[in-house]
C-alpha cells in the first residue's frame, strides 16, 4: 500500500477521537503526511536520519497520526503487508524509541478511531469531566473489549482507559 492509498484509508475514519484529555489525530492529507516524517525518519532539510539499528526510528515507520495531548506518534510498519500501527515515545535516558503496538493492521487502527469517536461525540479533548462523561465502568470496559477485539491487542486499549479512568478519579475527588 503506498502513502496515497494509506491516506485514503486514513480519510474513511473520523480525523480526531478523544476520550477525556486523550485524543488521536489522524494525518488525512498527503502533503502533511511527507511533513509529519520531519523529526522522526528525515530532518527539515529532507535528509534520511532514520536508521535500522534497534531503537532507532526506523525506515519503514511512517507517521500517519498525532497524540493530541503528548504528541506522541502514531505509525504504520509499512514493509509489513498487514501494515501494524504502534505509537512510540522516545526515551531520553536510553536515547531509544519504545514502541506499543496499538493495532495489528490499519484497517484495525482506522475502524478503532471511528468507532472511539461515536462511542465518546467528542470532538475536542476535555480537562474536567462534565455531564457528558462517560462514568459507567460496565459500558467503558465493553466498548474497550470491542476496540481490543477489532485492534487485536489488548494492552494499548487497556492502558488507554486505565488513564482515563485515573482521570475521571482524580478530577472527581
Amino acid at each position: 500500500m503506498d502513502t496515497t492509498e494509506i491516506v485514503s484509508l486514513l480519510n474513511s475514519a473520523q480525523p480526531e477521537a478523544y476520550l477525556g484529555p486523550q485524543g488521536i489525530k489522524l494525518i488525512t492529507e498527503e502533503r502533511a503526511i511527507k511533513k509529519a516524517q520531519i523529526g522522526y525518519s528525515i530532518d527539515k532539510n529532507g535528509a534520511n536520519i532514520a536508521s535500522n539499528q534497534p531503537g532507532s526510528w526506523q525506515r519503514h515507520w511512517l507517521v500517519i497520526a498525532k497524540d493530541t495531548e503528548l504528541g506522541d506518534p502514531y505509525y504504520v510498519e509499512i514493509n509489513n503487508t498487514q501494515l501494524p500501527v504502534y505509537t512510540a515515545i522516545f526515551n531520553e535516558t536510553t536515547h531509544q524509541w519504545q514502541t506499543t503496538l496499538v493495532a495489528t493492521s490499519l484497517t484495525g487502527f482506522v475502524e478503532c478511531i471511528d468507532l472511539l469517536f461515536h462511542f465518546t461525540e467528542q470532538d475536542e479533548p476535555k480537562f474536567v469531566p462534565d455531564s457528558t462523561a462517560i462514568f459507567d465502568l460496565e459500558k467503558l470496559e465493553i466498548f474497550g473489549k470491542q476496540l481490543a477485539h477489532i485492534s487485536e491487542n489488548t494492552d494499548f486499549w487497556q492502558g488507554f482507559f486505565i488513564s482515563y479512568v485515573e482521570w475521571l478519579q482524580d478530577e472527581n475527588v
